[in-house]
């Protein structure tokens, strides 16, 4: 576990500056030291890449100085006193961190801060398999006090308090511990990073897990645009095959091309505004009604135009995942476009193909991508403007508005809104019917949800028919996953 210390001369500074009370520019130093060990360890579950870099942690910086102890009879913050007077223990390389941008702070330590055992990979990777599995079995003191203060909110809730702020997720500790195992002797397809990574997120997990008796507590955040979310350590914010690894033996079931199969509900109703109809619905819309109804089709068309080639596994994923920005707004172009007051934005499929621009340019010039964009357009834009006489749908965007204080949100951003409220709706009414039956359901995940036993077919077939019919999302499907 990572430990961290002070240099001599940083006590002596302080102390000389505040001699009195005795005794006190020790107990806040200390104190100042404890908040800061906590908020390193706590990044390491989601260190970047850039902090990585430079041996640094991505740390709040109004956390790490709201949170700071004072002194001086409460004139000074220890955080801040530290900094003015040349005795900073870390120092922020992000310059783009401040309240406005509300970027996190790149915390990198300074040489008054000694930084122990911060690459816990690297140390597991030391041990032998029975001292691996010791460690492994072993919670220390030190993880109990850390999980103590991590759920303090939890355990002050009563019964009643807490089934409703937050959902409880088994572990399978012997599934989880075999998983740390797999990455320590490098049995995985993770690069480096991504090892490092896993091994934190999943050792807080096992550690909160081995705490709890088995359990995961996830504080449920419920976001304005729909979705819900967790705080801290979850099924959301751990990588997929960590989560899949913790939960043991289950299945998960996603909503197949949600956002195209909703945006596709409203094409019969848009169509029989159209005077001239000269092509049926699944016509005049043949590129997304490909997509819903032959994937594996549109993938080998799109690929072999983008890569001239049959397809692949990295091909279809990136395909995929090209697809699913598009779905989400994401603009079809390259590299970079202007929005309506001139701002100057990266596309995210630069990102998506690697910044390959040869590749993104076939991407964006192939024929089926284009016109499944340009149908997708036209129904975002029917969407947007249908609910705009919703005086409910206008109040709430108008309160999530003043609440990120933004003027008005993009047509895009509303698409979002209006998708992810849908998504949770239909997703909500699966968990009910899986609970219905019996099923344990192990986690929610946006648009999915796992469940421990496998759901019969009839069962299935009836889930997505009613969904069909109470939402009008008649492409609405389940894909299904076993682990």
């Amino acid at each position: 576990m990572l430990t961290i210390e002070y240099v001599p001369s940083v006590l002596a500074a302080l102390e000389q500056a505040f001699p009195t009370p005795p005794n006190r520019a020790l107990q806040q130093l200390d104190k100042y030291l404890v908040l800061l060990e906590r908020l390193m360890r706590l990044s390491l579950l989601n260190r970047s890449v850039f902090a990585r870099r430079f041996d640094a942690y991505d740390i709040p910086l109004t956390k790490l100085i709201n949170l700071s102890p004072t002194i001086n009879n409460k004139r000074y913050r220890v955080h801040q006193w530290l900094g003015a007077n040349g005795m900073a223990l870390v120092k922020n390389i992000n310059a783009n961190a401040n309240n406005i941008t509300k970027e996190i702070a790149i915390l990198k330590p300074t040489a008054n801060l000694i930084v122990k055992n911060d690459n816990l990979l690297k140390y597991l990777q030391t041990l032998s398999t029975l001292e691996l599995d010791a460690y492994l079995s072993s919670l220390t003191q030190d993880w109990q006090d850390l999980i103590a203060d991590y759920q303090s909110h939890y355990n002050s809730l009563s019964v009643k308090e807490s089934k409703s702020q937050y959902f409880t997720s088994p572990v399978d500790i012997p599934a989880l511990k075999r998983y740390m195992t797999s990455i320590v002797q490098g049995a995985t397809a993770l690069n480096k990073y991504q090892q490092e990574n896993s091994i934190v997120q999943a050792e807080y997990v096992l550690r909160l897990a081995q705490v709890n008796n088995g359990l995961l507590h996830q504080k449920i955040d419920k976001k304005a645009f729909g979705r819900t979310y967790y705080e801290g350590v979850s099924v959301l914010s751990t990588r997929k095959e960590l989560r899949m690894a913790f939960l043991g033996s289950s299945w998960e079931y996603d909503c197949k091309s949600c956002s195209t199969a909703w945006k596709m509900s409203f094409a019969t109703e848009w169509h029989a505004q159209k005077k001239s109809r000269k092509l049926d619905v699944r016509h005049t819309f043949a590129a997304m009604t490909l997509y819903l109804e032959d994937k594996e089709a549109f993938f080998d068309a799109v690929i072999l135009e983008v890569y001239n080639s049959l397809p692949t596994p990295d091909y279809k994923a990136t395909i995929k995942e090209a697809m699913t920005a598009l779905g989400f707004g994401a603009k079809l172009s390259m590299g970079t476009w202007r929005s309506d007051t001139g701002e100057e934005n990266q596309s995210s499929l630069f990102e998506v193909f690697d910044r390959d621009t040869a590749v993104l340019k076939r991407f964006v010039e192939c024929n089926l991508v284009k016109t499944f964009n340009a149908e997708q357009q036209t129904l975002s834009k029917y969407i947007v403007a249908k609910f705009s006489g919703d005086a409910q749908w206008q109040a709430e965007m108008s309160a999530e508005q003043q609440r990120k204080k933004v003027l008005q949100f993009s047509a895009a951003q509303k698409i979002v809104w209006l998708y992810q409220h849908a998504e949770t709706i239909m997703m909500d009414m699966v968990r009910a019917e899986v609970k219905k039956s019996g099923n344990s359901v192990l986690a929610n995940v946006h648009d999915a949800v796992v469940v421990r036993n496998q759901i019969p077919a009839k069962l299935l077939d009836k889930i997505e028919r009613k969904v069909q019919q109470r939402t009008g999302v008649d492409y609405f499907r389940l894909g299904e996953t076993g682990y």
